[in-house]
């Protein structure tokens, strides 16, 4: 059975994940929801599909299931709406932009009687999901400190034009990989923010942030985040992941994806793994969670993102917006895995 998918967002994003459900072999693209019209209908004609300018006339059309991939600001609206109506929906990182707003979808799930699945995409990174198995079976004893974090370039920042904090477009990846490796929540942060890149460009953003946090286990992290390299940069992004334990460590570097591409504009090091186009297709990262979820709507199977870990993040993140504006430790609310609907594994349905 192919699943009827709408998505909604044809913006950067909301296209990737169109394309990906548009080349998939378990799954056809509907239609491509957007309020603008002219991003809506470039990116529907691209891909040979509908274009809708809202959610609710998606709802009066043969779709089974939603991927929302706006901006995280906007995740609220069109999340609910479909979820209410009993539409199974992915939404891309972070869950909202608010726990408040996280807690919002999440009820609407529970009202509509269905899940949503939350794509923390470096879930499906085989590098990452390594160093979580790596872990998990002891291989480096009880762990000690762990730092995680990624450093963009400065281009990202200014696409963004302050549409998303820099701690929600790209540090909501570390937050889960922190807990997730480690399998430990964490529970306060003293976090610290510069602002003087972006603000010279007339982006209301921060640069970056850092943030000294506190597992539950007693284990101490660090979190690093901020889209400040240069645009001539050969990595565009500087990703990491250290674990050290009493037996060990476990370290994951994506600073490169192990292709380089040295020619007239210098050396690159392309994507080779989060969403690589593969004989003309989208593949890696982002294609697995397209297939996971297509395989919870259709078979009810498990969304490897626990709905309850997706809402423990945006509660880290709301801690360390706290911190960055008291000046102290925050704690972090705690999110209990009775409050989501989709406590476990969850089948998407």
């Amino acid at each position: 059975m192919s699943i009827k998918i709408a998505v909604v967002g044809g913006g950067f994003m909301g296209r990737l994940h169109a394309r990906t459900v548009a080349e998939s072999a378990e799954a056809e693209l509907a239609a491509v929801v957007d309020r603008d019209p002219a991003a809506g209908r470039a990116a529907a004609d691209e891909l040979g599909t509908r274009h809708l300018p809202e959610v609710v006339d998606a709802l009066n059309e043969d779709v089974d299931a939603f991927i929302v991939a706006v901006p995280d600001r906007a995740h609220v609206g069109p999340a609910t709406t479909a979820l209410r109506a009993g539409r199974p929906v992915l939404v891309e990182k972070p869950m909202a932009d608010t726990l408040e707003g996280a807690r919002a979808i999440d009820r609407a799930a529970a009202e509509g009687g269905t899940h949503v699945a939350v794509g923390q995409i470096l879930r499906f990174d085989p590098r990452y999901a390594g160093a979580a198995a790596a872990v998990a079976a002891g291989d480096i004893g009880e762990p000690l400190h762990v730092t995680a974090g990624r450093i963009a370039a400065r281009d990202i920042g200014l696409r963004m034009d302050g549409s998303s904090s820099v701690l929600f477009y790209l540090g909501v990846h570390d937050v889960d990989a922190m807990q997730w490796v480690t399998g430990k929540r964490i529970t306060r942060v003293y976090s610290r923010a510069v602002s003087k890149l972006m603000p010279a460009n007339g982006v209301r953003s921060e640069d970056a942030i850092f943030t000294v946090a506190e597992l539950e286990d007693g284990t101490i992290g660090e979190l690093f985040n901020g889209w400040t390299r240069r645009s001539d940069d050969p990595v565009s992004i500087d990703g990491r992941l250290e674990v050290m334990g009493t037996e060990g460590t476990v370290a994951v570097d994506v600073r490169d994806h192990g292709l380089r591409v040295y020619g007239d504009s210098g050396l690159a090091t392309p994507d080779a793994l989060h969403w690589p186009e593969v004989n003309a297709r989208i593949r890696g990262d982002l294609a697995a969670e397209v297939r996971a979820f297509v395989a919870g709507v259709r078979d009810g199977a498990g969304f490897p993102v626990p709905t309850a870990a997706a809402m423990r993040n945006v509660a880290v993140n709301d801690a360390i917006l706290r911190s960055v504006e008291s000046g102290v430790p925050e704690d972090v609310e705690i999110v209990d895995r009775a409050e989501s609907g989709a406590a476990g594994a969850g089948a998407v349905r």
